[in-house]
């Protein structure tokens, strides 16, 4: 009997012993998660006091920066300066180009030349435009000069033998007879360039056409009778070339530069009219070159 107490002691110890065992249990977090709308907000352009850019070997490049007496630093990787944005994104956006320009020169003329004119000196103004093509350092351009060539040089041909001696006659069939012609003239030019740019040079080539306006003297007749060559009458003589240019620009500044220029053109005659009556015209197959030394003003708008 004491035995079977024992035992059932025993069991009932045991049993719940056993069933007091711990466990543990698994506790699981969740983050709660908020999705905000984004809000950009501009703010106005703070004043910075002091900007210090450093930049060391192996190293990140920091901006410092110093407001009210605080410092930040900021890391960056490319630093861009912006000195004034309207003007960088007109540069960007610029792809015509305008300008005007000062020529000063001396200009050679076969025509002249056979009777020992002196080369005269020139003066000039001009306007130019021109486009970007294809890449930014290719352009072509358009623009007009005037030219006053002066020289002290007047053909007298009652002293001296020339091309242009002999008698002539208009289209109405009126006789006149050479006397002289000035060296001096009036120009005006149209050339049609092809820029490229290389640092600050800027070589160009290209074509141009020009009309040139000489003063003339000859005699003709006053309509009295009997007719005779007993007037001397005033003609403008007009010459039109065609040729080719050579220009190299320097640049300065930026709204400045210098250039070398030179230009060769050909005229394949003379048109004459007489001042007081455009009736009286006549063309003459007098062929000659002109050659063009210059220095020239640029001027960038």
């Amino acid at each position: 009997m004491f035995q079977n107490k024992i035992i059932f002691f025993f069991l009932a110890f045991t049993t719940y012993a056993f069933s007091q065992e711990k466990k543990v249990d698994t506790i699981y977090v969740y983050e709660e998660v908020i999705v905000y709308d984004t809000v950009f907000i501009e703010k106005p352009m703070i004043k910075i006091d002091k900007a210090v850019f450093t930049s060391e070997n192996n190293k990140k490049d920091k901006l410092e920066l110093s407001q009210n007496g605080k410092k930040f630093q900021i890391p960056v990787d490319t630093l861009v300066l912006i000195t004034d944005k309207k003007r960088i994104e007109k540069d960007k956006k610029q792809s015509w180009f305008f300008g005007g320009k000062l020529h000063l020169g001396l200009a050679s003329n076969s025509l002249f030349k056979k009777v020992d004119a002196p080369n005269p000196i020139g003066l000039g103004l001009g306007i130019w435009t021109r486009k970007e093509l294809f890449v930014p350092n290719f352009s072509v351009g358009i623009g007009i000069d005037a030219f006053y060539w002066t020289s002290p040089f007047s053909f007298n041909a009652s002293k001296k033998d020339s091309d242009l001696n002999g008698y002539y006659f208009t289209q109405n069939k009126e006789p006149k007879l050479f006397q002289s012609i000035e060296s001096k003239h009036f120009q005006f030019q149209i050339p049609i360039q092809f820029y490229y740019r290389i640092d600050k040079f800027m070589p160009s080539i290209g074509g141009f056409v020009s009309t040139s306006s000489y003063k003339s003297q000859f005699l003709g007749s006053s309509g009295k009778l009997p007719r005779t060559l007993d007037e001397t009458q005033t003609f403008k003589a007009e010459a039109f070339q065609i040729g080719y240019l050579a220009e190299v620009q320097y640049a300065i500044s930026k709204q400045f530069s210098v250039a070398v220029h030179f230009s060769s053109g050909k005229a394949n005659n003379l048109l004459f009219t007489n001042k007081e009556n455009k009736d009286q015209s006549f063309k003459t197959k007098n062929e000659f070159t002109e050659k063009k030394f210059m220095l020239q003003l640029v001027y960038s708008l």
